[in-house]
């Protein structure tokens, strides 16, 4: 029996739906890397998300009826190389129609969720960090995530408390709630935290003792601040200290991109930091050129911002 291939993705969303709503995504990521090495959930855990991908794939399903694929059967038939083209084209497309980087994304995740499984053949390709990061570079600009211009002039605008917070967002590439869930040791100069999902991710300060020294001292003092209750107080202070300095608004995110930017450039200078890094991060098997001294300053830099994919530095300093 043939279906029409809206049902289909929808299905496929369901089900993932229906076995990843009951559990946290969170401790279901580390079960995953323990027996796997990949720190990753294959299900939807969520409503929200669960809608948001099935919008995502109805659009899709539309678009592929342009193309003359309605039912099961014809998407099934068609060779990994058309499907390859449709999947390009249809990117193209939402970037003509001027859909931002973030709603790209959602259509790449929900891709990954639904399509992907439907044709696994399909996977790699959509899976493919070149491609991702072509697809949803052609859409329009979120600035949200830039660094500042002037960081510098934004913080000196800024009260204590908030100054405080921005440091160490620039200081440790923190998402702003990962400050006060850090743990400082002392001993082994080395600062620790948990991200999305309940990551958690270790820096290590060795080669920057200044850095950690300044970090650990912001760390103890926000911790006494209580400073989440009033994020949005932070987010407007950060607001007004760009217009009056004339900057674009990019909220505190701008702060870990500026860290990804400058650290970046620290690793590639630092062959003996690198090499220790690689080591203490476990990822020798991502590095297999050892005189590749790029990606070796992407691995470690991946593991510092709390990702899993070696590229995803690539994504803050590009």
């Amino acid at each position: 029996m043939s279906h029409k291939v809206k049902h289909v993705l929808k299905s496929v969303l369901d089900e993932l739906y229906s076995l990843g709503k009951n559990t946290k995504k969170g401790q279901l990521q580390r079960e995953m890397e323990r027996l796997t090495k990949t720190r990753e959930s294959h299900f939807i855990h969520t409503s929200t998300t669960k809608v948001r991908y099935e919008r995502a794939m109805m659009k899709f399903a539309d678009y592929l009826e342009t193309r003359g694929i309605k039912r099961d059967k014809q998407l099934m038939r068609l060779k990994k190389e058309e499907l390859r083209q449709i999947v390009d084209d249809y990117f193209k497309k939402l970037a003509e129609n001027k859909l931002s980087k973030s709603t790209i994304k959602v259509h790449i995740a929900a891709m990954e969720k639904s399509l992907a499984i439907v044709r696994p053949d399909i996977r790699s390709y959509i899976e493919n960090d070149e491609n991702r990061i072509r697809w949803w570079s052609a859409g329009r600009e979120s600035r949200k995530g830039d660094s500042y211009v002037n960081s510098n002039a934004i913080i000196e605008r800024l009260n204590e408390t908030h100054r405080m917070i921005a440091e160490a967002q620039r200081l440790g590439g923190f998402r702003v709630r990962e400050i006060t869930k850090a743990t400082v040791n002392r001993e082994d100069k080395s600062i620790t935290t948990i991200g999305k999902g309940g990551r958690i991710r270790t820096l290590h300060f060795e080669h920057r003792k200044e850095d950690f020294e300044k970090l650990a001292n912001l760390i103890e003092k926000l911790k006494e601040e209580e400073y989440e209750k009033r994020l949005k107080d932070y987010y407007r202070d950060l607001k007004n200290a760009a217009k009056a300095t004339g900057q674009e608004y990019h909220a505190s995110h701008a702060f870990r991109r500026e860290y990804a930017e400058h650290r970046i450039e620290e690793l590639k200078q630092n062959e003996e930091e690198r090499r220790e890094l690689i080591q203490k991060y476990n990822v020798e098997d991502k590095v297999k050129d050892k005189n590749d001294e790029e990606r070796q300053a992407d691995a470690v830099l991946t593991q510092e911002l709390g990702h899993n994919r070696l590229k995803m530095a690539r994504y803050y300093y590009r």
